[in-house]
């Protein structure tokens, strides 16, 4: 392959520096990781300004307390100190307007977690605070930490707990419904889809008799020899039929609150009390039947509460106190300062402030309950950070799509304030579209998106929500798109334990919004703080649109995130092309961390062989980002991401599963500096251009991925670039690939390692082989500098343009590919540099960038210089 070296005129500042506050234009992290599994930073950080939303104080646990738990499937991990009695853990709070502290200007509060909502919002000004830890009637405070509150009359500042105590009924039903309104809503919900479906399936489930516990097929795991997988068969196995029996005691309660006929309540009572003697069966295996458990018995005390005897109020109170207890102690001083516990965020946390709320006043400990799961909802959700995004990814987001619309709906209703105008969710309502548009397959990014073929009916009914109870037009035009040719589909999943939003629409009675629509929103969209950017050339019709998804992400690949820090996405018409490939089947399957999780699974680069650290550490980020119909661009840099695997929970969790993080399996130290990946969306032509820049300490291999999850890609080598073309039924997209050197290709369609399903039986017991993926890579011979430069042009299958899809190299040594003439640096020589141009007459747009300086983007006549930002992060 021939060395092609483009000059261009220099602009902006070169540099390599650690802090923007040089003035310089590109910033070098060194941190180890910008997240952490449990909180290290306090918030709000020193020098923050706070405008958008009423003032939360959180800080990191005392660092002698180990308690992180976050088990595997049916595994909890051992703590290797003796256990602490969190709950009479206390700290002191502090904060005022005088940085001294005057005491008849400051407010101290003692606290049983740590983090505090003040009752009222803060003034505008400048504020102090600190932290103090107490230890045997001492406090330790904190250094003193300073913020700024900003004037905002739209800021997000909802009403403090007593004041949502003093709407709560006193009468039953009052979480589900108000007893009050019984009649009414019966009314209302009479000709509604969601009222027939709770009937038609309670009808089905009293004539169809109640599974046990000894229908868990246990035999299945029988021929496992691993103790982890063992026991993610048997909570999968256990939570076949729990889970199944949960439902169906839930759409007979349901279907009694929608009726008022005895044989749903009768059959709902008998069903409670025995799955209530269910918890000590051996084959009862999992972290959420305590929560199942929960759900159910406060669920049926609040909503048959006036047919119960007293022995049965009884019998349900005593279970209410005992689960709610024990998920209470468990979750106070940890949880809060959790990055992401999974289960708890997607489920049990709800469940646990649905029982709070149902039992408060009648149970002594609901007081602590309602305290904790109100406050700690103010603290830190709906979202897990500012952007709106979901940095689990898409097939893991729908899981917590009932917490994230049940909650705040129960406060809205009680106090009248709508919770959903934290801002929080205008942003989700972005992402919900630009990672997963109408009729289209998920941006890839996550365990298990290869699942998530086109919107789901809760994904839709969860837009659905969003759109009525936060005025946003946008979801509300999804929504639309959707039904009109998919009449049903808020019915798909509507009754679903994460994701059903069937009561919710049952309840609300607000009108999907009129206005602007998804033809009026850009092309595409970036969330810094998730990590993620998506391009869509036709938003308004997916089956003309080029779709790329981009993910250079802070949260690294935890919890369900992957290790595709610089990774893209290619899509027409919604179906997949060059996409993230490999299968997840459980949290530590070899497979699944090898071959799903692992760097080499995603159209990122290999250095060494090596791929990015699994956890926190593994973490990319984008540091630059302009959107615009005209030309639109993001960076992201995955310098930090390489090398071994040094997280203490993930490797735990490796020797709990056999996994080896050993370079024959793609993990070592690989004296990467820089790994830096522009990439260029050529407004709406479908053409996008990638360039990567690429330095070691040492002279390494550096590995060109892609891989396709539909068909076989085509390969072909000429002089000048490589051309690796993936098919869907419907689209192409064309990568060429330059670089500076001969660069050796393969192709395979065998996985690293091959994928077993041994663990995802359906109900008869049979287990569905998974299919194999093809996967390309090109390597460079050892150089301690890189360059790749790759030209995507993804298109209908049948489009043809008289050869102008194919590069043209020009006189100048400039490529031209439609109206588009790129020059780029991809010698092992000289500084990293490229220029993007459309050539069209009259139009003006250009990306421009060189040696580590500002990007310069020139738009319709604007001029953009755009240098790196951090993003604002915590935990």
């Amino acid at each position: 392959m021939n060395k092609i070296a483009f000059t261009i005129i220099f602009f902006g500042l070169a540099a390599t520096t650690q802090a923007q506050t040089t003035g310089e234009a590109t910033i070098r992290l060194t941190d180890t990781t910008l997240m952490h599994e449990m909180r290290a930073t306090p918030s709000p950080l020193d020098g923050t300004e706070i405008s958008d939303r009423a003032v939360s104080f959180q800080w990191p646990l005392p660092a002698s307390l180990n308690i992180l738990r976050s088990g595997l499937d049916g595994v909890e991990e051992n703590v290797p100190q003796k256990e602490i009695d969190k709950s009479k853990l206390r700290y002191f709070l502090r904060y005022s307007q005088s940085p001294a502290f005057k005491p008849e200007a400051t407010v101290q509060v003692e606290t049983r977690w740590p983090f505090f909502n003040p009752e009222q919002d803060l003034a505008p000004g400048t504020w102090y605070w600190q932290y103090g830890y107490v230890t045997n009637g001492k406090t330790e405070w904190s250094d003193t930490l300073r913020f700024t509150v900003k004037d905002n009359s739209r800021k997000f500042c909802p009403p403090a707990l007593d004041i949502v105590l003093k709407k709560l009924p006193a009468h039953h039903p009052r979480v589900w419904l108000d007893k009050n309104e019984w009649n009414d809503f019966m009314k209302r919900s009479e000709g509604k889809p969601e009222r027939k479906t709770y009937i038609a399936r309670a009808n089905k489930v009293l004539a169809t008799p109640m599974k046990s516990v000894n229908d868990i097929n246990s035999d299945l795991a029988k021929g496992l020899t691993n103790k982890v997988q063992k026991n993610a068969m048997l909570t999968r196995e256990s939570r076949r039929i729990v889970d199944g029996e949960e439902a169906n005691t839930d759409v007979l309660i349901r279907a009694y609150l929608l009726t008022k006929d005895r044989r749903y309540a009768d059959e709902a009572i008998k069903r409670v009390k025995e799955m209530a003697t269910w918890g000590d069966n051996k084959n009862v295996v999992g972290d959420f039947n305590e929560a199942t458990l929960l759900s159910l018995c406060s669920m049926a005390y609040d909503a048959l509460y006036d047919i119960l005897d007293d022995a049965t109020r009884a019998f349900l109170l005593k279970e209410i106190r005992e689960f709610g207890n024990s998920m209470f102690l468990h979750d106070i001083n940890r949880l809060e300062n959790h990055i992401a516990d999974n289960h708890v965020w997607q489920m049990t946390f709800r469940i646990l402030t649905m029982a709070a709320f149902t039992v408060y006043g009648e149970v002594p400990e609901a007081d602590a309950w309602t305290d904790y799961c109100y406050n700690l909802w103010l603290a830190r959700f709906p979202g897990l950070n500012k952007d709106g995004a979901w940095h689990n990814g898409d097939s893991y987001f729908h899981v917590n799509i009932r917490t994230l619309v049940e909650v705040p709906y129960l406060y809205t209703r009680l106090t009248g304030y709508n919770y959903f105008s934290d801002p929080w969710y205008q942003g989700n309502a972005l992402y919900v579209i630009y990672q997963q548009p109408p009729f289209s397959k998920s941006g890839g990014n996550g365990s298990s998106h290869q699942n998530v073929l086109t919107p789901s009916g809760t994904r839709v009914g969860y837009a659905d929500a969003l759109a009525r109870m936060t005025g946003n037009t946008y979801a509300a035009d999804y929504v639309r798109r959707i039904t009109a040719k998919q009449p049903d589909i808020l019915q798909q999943g509507s009754t679903s334990k994460a994701g059903g939003l069937a009561w919710f629409r049952l309840q609300c009675d607000k009108a999907l919004p009129d206005g602007a629509g998804l033809k009026d929103l850009p092309m595409g969209h970036v969330f810094p703080q998730s990590g993620l950017a998506s391009f869509s050339t036709s938003l308004d019709d997916t089956r003309k649109s080029a779709m790329l998804s981009f993910r250079s992400s802070p949260y690294g690949s935890t919890s369900h995130a992957i290790a595709n820090q610089n990774a893209f996405n290619t899509f027409w018409n919604g179906q997949s092309l060059f996409y993230s490939s490999g299968h997840h089947t459980s949290f530590t399957d070899k497979h699944g961390v090898y071959c799903h999780r692992a760097t080499r699974a995603h159209n990122s680069i290999l250095v060494n062989g090596m791929g990015q650290r699994i956890g926190t550490e593994g973490y990319g980020w984008i540091p630059r980002h302009y959107v615009s119909d005209n030309i639109s661009y993001v960076a992201g840099d995955a310098s930090n991401a390489y090398g071994k695997v040094i997280s203490p929970l993930w490797l735990l969790r490796g020797k709990q599963s056999n996994l080896e993080y050993s370079p024959e399996n793609g993990w070592d130290d690989t004296g990467l500096k820089v790994f830096r990946r522009h990439i260029v969306t050529l407004g709406k032509s479908g053409y996008s251009f990638i360039y990567d820049e690429l330095e070691a300490e040492e002279p390494v291999t550096w590995s060109y991925l892609l891989h396709t999850v539909t068909n076989p890609m085509n390969v072909d080598k000429t002089k000048e670039y490589v051309h690796i073309q993936a098919t869907s039924k419907d689209g192409v997209s064309d990568a060429y690939l330059f670089s500076a050197g001969t660069l050796r290709t393969d192709t395979t369609s065998r996985f690293f390692v091959p994928a077993v399903n041994w663990l995802r039986a359906d109900a008869n017991g049979y287990f569905k082989p998974y299919p194999n993926h093809w996967h390309f890579t090109a390597t460079s011979d050892k150089q301690k500098v890189y360059r790749f430069a790759t030209i995507i042009y993804t298109h209908a299958k049948d489009n043809a343009e008289n050869g102008q899809t194919v590069p043209r190299k020009l006189k100048d040594s400039s490529i031209q590919i439609g109206d588009w003439n790129i020059k780029a640096n991809v010698s092992t020589a000289g500084k990293p540099s490229f220029e993007v141009r459309n050539t069209r007459k009259g139009c003006n747009a250009s990306v421009s960038y060189k040696d580590y300086g500002a990007t310069v983007i020139h738009d319709n006549g604007k001029k953009t210089e755009l240098k790196d930002e951090v993003p604002e992060l915590e935990i």
